[in-house]
């Protein structure tokens, strides 16, 4: 499974989408057979082949066919069982054996010899990156191998539980990096090669290769490494440094580190995943300076969840959700209070803004990211259903009922379910109905405040009112700030039925009345609480794009590339000269290029300062060619929004529109020379959970 890494408010460019990672250490086979691999693969760039020998030690439960999976892009050159030439048939990646009985029981030696060419294209500049696989599976190049476990670059044993000693031998200084234990890397004659060891039986194994210079550090008999190309080998001081630091962090929280080591290892194209003990993140996504703080210490929370312990995906994947949150999270919180409010009221933004009713599905549903609304679900509503997880059972039985977790199940599948018992038995007492209502449901409260008021009286002042919520109805507990003359009061109250009055006492003279002021409750946000932002656009179900006249003919394809990029789908572009009323009303509205028609400038913000060849923003001027504005916006006169790409010359415009979708949380952003200089985010306006009163108590 693939485990698509973090937004951009975190990566940026590539990693602003979420590295994405393939998990997975096996269960027993369902026949309890086991089968150890010695394998030996050469690789040639030259001709994107690979050449395998595997010698598969295998035990048998019971005697039988034997049932293997192989790529259909893999040669057959021969089989033996017991050293002897064996007939099999190989149909569409099947590859079948029917050895006589005498061979089948108990134990058995079978070679395959086989030649595979793999040589998916890898996007060295993709358009649009919200599922980070980019559909390669298998690519062998001159630039670097990439190999993902599933596809079928080595003979895998149906229905049983695998290991391996591995040995891969390539051109030059090509060093092979995989799952388990370095053993070596030797130069023997004009190829280098790599040994691994596999102690644990892995679902699969994945492969990278490259010309890597390897760095090493040791944590409590732990080797940390990185794997980088001679252009980026100055950063691995860094990443060592970071890496030692977190494993340490996260096995005092968790428990200890389930693998030999952990491994930084560079790739070749922009894309990043996670496998069990290590990974692999694409130069571009390295160099960026944040993200030894913020994508590494996710990948390195991975080997606990998902790759230490793995996901029953029958029952949905929890461990995006739970990686998230106790990792990026967690570092939030650790920073600030303020920083980790921010982090809840953006997650609770980007689902309102990305997951529609009809597209919401419940978290028992989610498998793995391949989109913004997968993502929305997957990562952002199940961190908020951890934390609200976190304060129904308390602080303490939260995290060692994590570590019971992890204790019990780790290298097995586990689900929803389990993690629910575990949770219960650290609180005491039934967890159900939480569980049923965030996890079996899709969908999220929706919340407003009505007939609020407050009375003064000889003791103080009475603040009345009643909290409203639409149907389907939930059971939640939120809080109620007021902010008062002599500081805050603050009452929880739960709500179940669609109307729940209250009643708040104070000393001194209310000011402002808020409901879940720090975003601890996961909920749908109301429009007035979500100002217009990149992400808006993303989750837009129609809109109708303007090309500027002055955009000439570099227009439409500007046009084009900033659809594929946001993935905006369906679209309709017209020209500015057709641009009607009509046009503007029903569906959100992007200009790309200023235009000139009355029309369509006065639906842009008139507080703007931008003419056609120069813009400010936040008071800072942009002149050059090389900068461009993008700005989204509330429509004046409906709840659309109305969006601006202001490139000042064509040049710029293309690498704008790729640059854009990865500034989801923001809604205005100006670039220079491809490098953002401004961002932000307009304030939201009056709040359906909020109500102010003036100094005479009129709200």
């Amino acid at each position: 499974m693939r485990r698509k890494l973090m937004a951009l408010s975190r990566l940026a460019l590539f990693s602003l989408v979420a590295l994405s990672g393939v998990h997975g250490i096996a269960g027993a086979g369902a026949m309890g057979a086991t089968a150890h691999h010695d394998l030996g693969i050469s690789l040639f760039p030259e001709r994107a082949e690979l050449e395998g020998r595997d010698r598969i030690h295998l035990r048998q439960a019971q005697s039988g066919p034997i049932s293997l999976t192989l790529s259909p892009r893999a040669r057959i050159q021969a089989v033996r069982i017991d050293g002897h030439d064996h007939p099999y048939s190989f149909n569409r990646g099947r590859l079948s054996l029917n050895p006589d009985r005498k061979q089948s029981m108990p134990n058995l030696d079978l070679t395959i010899h086989y030649i595979g060419r793999f040589a998916d294209p890898a996007p060295l500049r993709p358009v649009n990156t919200d599922n980070p696989g980019f559909g390669v599976s298998a690519t062998i190049s001159a630039a670097g191998t990439f190999i993902l476990s599933g596809a079928g670059w080595y003979p895998r044993v149906n229905d049983a539980e695998e290991s391996f000693a591995l040995t891969v031998d390539g051109p030059d200084d090509t060093v092979a990096v995989t799952t388990g234990r370095l053993l070596g890397i030797d130069r023997q004659g004009q190829r280098t090669v790599s040994r691994w060891h596999i102690d644990h039986p892995v679902a699969g194994l994945s492969l990278s290769a490259g010309p890597y210079g390897v760095e090493r550090r040791m944590l409590n008999g732990i080797t940390v490494a990185t794997y980088f190309f001679p252009d980026n080998r100055h950063l691995s001081a860094r990443y060592l440094e970071s890496s030692l630091r977190y494993l340490k962090q996260y096995s005092d929280l968790f428990g200890p580190y389930p693998f030999d080591g952990f491994a930084v290892v560079e790739n070749f194209f922009p894309t990043g995943y996670g496998f069990p003990g290590y990974t692999l993140m694409g130069s571009m996504v390295l160099r960026l300076p944040f993200i030894p703080e913020t994508s590494l210490p996710h990948e390195i929370v991975h080997n606990w969840w998902g790759n230490g312990v793995l996901v029953d995906y029958e029952s949905g994947n929890w461990c995006e959700g739970l990686t998230a949150y106790t990792a990026d999270y967690l570092i939030k919180e650790q920073a600030s209070a303020h920083a980790a409010m921010d982090y809840r009221r953006q997650a609770l933004r980007n689902y309102a803004a990305l997951v529609s009713p009809a597209t919401d599905f419940p978290l028992s549903q989610f498998r793995s990211r391949s989109d913004p609304v997968t993502k929305a679900v997957g990562y952002d509503k199940a961190t908020m259903v951890f934390h609200m997880l976190r304060g129904q059972v308390g602080e303490d039985s939260f995290w060692a009922a994590l570590r019971d977790f992890y204790r019990q199940f780790r290298f097995k599948r586990a689900s929803w379910k389990d993690l629910q018992q575990h949770m219960e038995q650290r609180a005491g007492r039934s967890l159900d109905g939480f569980f049923r209502q965030w996890i079996d449901r899709q969908g999220a409260p929706q919340i407003r405040l009505e007939n609020v008021r407050q009375v003064a009286g000889s003791q103080g002042y009475q603040t009345i009112g009643r909290l409203v919520q639409d149907k389907p109805l939930y059971d939640v507990t939120l809080e109620l700030s007021l902010d008062t003359d002599g500081g805050p009061v603050t009452q929880p109250v739960r709500l179940s039925d669609q109307f729940t009055e209250f009643e708040i006492t104070s000393p001194s003279r209310p000011r402002s009345l808020t409901a879940d002021p720090d975003y601890h409750l996961f909920r749908r946000l109301a429009l007035q609480e979500m100002p217009p932002t990149v992400n808006t656009l993303k989750g837009s179900a129609s809109v109708v794009m303007v090309i500027a006249d002055r955009m000439g003919p570099f227009g439409p394809p500007v046009a084009t590339q900033f659809a594929r990029a946001m993935g905006i789908d369906p679209v309709r572009t017209i020209r500015e000269t057709d641009f009607t009323r009509a046009d503007a009303s029903g569906s959100d509205l992007v200009f790309i290029g200023l235009p000139d028609n009355p029309l369509a400038l006065r639906l842009l913000p008139q507080e703007l300062d931008l003419v056609p060849k120069a813009f400010k923003l936040e008071g800072q001027p942009f002149e050059g060619p090389a900068d461009a504005l993008f700005i989204v916006a509330r429509h004046p006169r409906s709840q659309t929004v109305v969006a601006l790409l202001h490139p000042l010359s064509a040049d710029t415009a293309d690498l704008a529109a790729l640059k854009i979708p990865h500034y989801g949380r923001y809604s205005y952003l100006a670039f220079s020379q491809g490098h953002n200089r401004v961002k932000g985010t307009w304030p939201a306006a009056d709040s359906p959970v909020m109500v102010r009163w003036d100094p005479a108590g009129t709200p």
